[in-house]
């Protein structure tokens, strides 16, 4: 089912929030449809859709999109500042307009949406040719038919919610999202500090190619995650991909 897009422009022009909609039953992903509307466009939009074909995830990866199981959502900001820590603002918003849907969930370092720890969704934030920043978030709101396939089973979950709150949660998101690019940035990584789960356990991850493992201990105030490694060192992570065990 198409998102309701005369339902979403109401609930957002009703808070002040008037971004130019765009809602497809299907696109290659969200964030690659936001850069071809970005090309002919300045104005600030949001893109919705029922599915993807091709969902973009970090790290080069994919993200499961089938159609009406999830919410797929691309909203753009102009005038960010390079420094700023776009991808900690929307992993905020992610959880706290979750949670005005009634379901809680956490960060793991960095951009995961986590349930019971396993990964519920996902955000991708990138950076456009005209300085915009497009941010894409996935959230897997029900178990596909037949489930997830062989290759992220046993790490994917749905949030186990009807998908009748996608549109009310894609309004929900977008307002987080607002309020949450427009804070200064220590009042972003204070916020994520609160939502990330990771920090206090068990976890590995990648250096020079070798897998190791240690405890989390903090998340600095440039969004780094210090790690006391198993043989005692402490170093900081600034970006890659931590495995949490919980």
């Amino acid at each position: 089912m198409i998102p309701d897009k005369t339902f979403i422009e109401t609930e957002l022009a009703s808070g002040g929030l008037n971004p130019v909609l765009y809602v497809f039953s299907e696109v290659d992903s969200t964030n690659t449809r936001a850069r071809e509307i970005l090309a002919d466009s300045s104005d600030e939009i949001l893109v919705l859709a029922s599915a993807q074909l091709k969902g973009k995830g970090s790290h080069g990866r994919s993200f499961f999109s089938p159609a009406d199981t999830g919410l797929y959502f691309t909203a753009s900001f102009s005038g960010l500042p390079s420094e700023h820590p776009v991808t900690f603002a929307a992993a905020v918003a992610s959880v706290k307009a979750l949670g005005s849907c009634g379901i809680d969930t956490e960060i793991k370092w960095v951009n995961d949406i986590f349930l019971s720890g396993k990964k519920a969704g996902g955000i991708l934030c990138e950076r456009i040719s005209s300085g915009a920043v497009i941010v894409g978030i996935g959230i897997n709101l029900e178990e596909p038919q037949g489930g997830f396939p062989d290759d992220i089973k046993r790490t994917a979950v749905s949030v186990g919610s009807h998908r009748e709150i996608r549109d009310r949660l894609a309004v929900e998101l977008y307002r987080e999202l607002v309020k949450a690019v427009n804070q200064d940035a220590g009042e972003i990584i204070r916020s994520y500090r609160d939502v990330c789960g990771t920090v206090g356990r068990r976890i590995s991850f990648e250096i020079d190619g070798n897998r190791t493992s240690g405890t989390a201990l903090s998340v600095g105030e440039d969004g780094s995650l210090t790690v006391e490694q198993d043989g005692g060192d402490i170093i900081k992570l600034i970006s890659g991909n931590v495995s949490v065990r919980y």
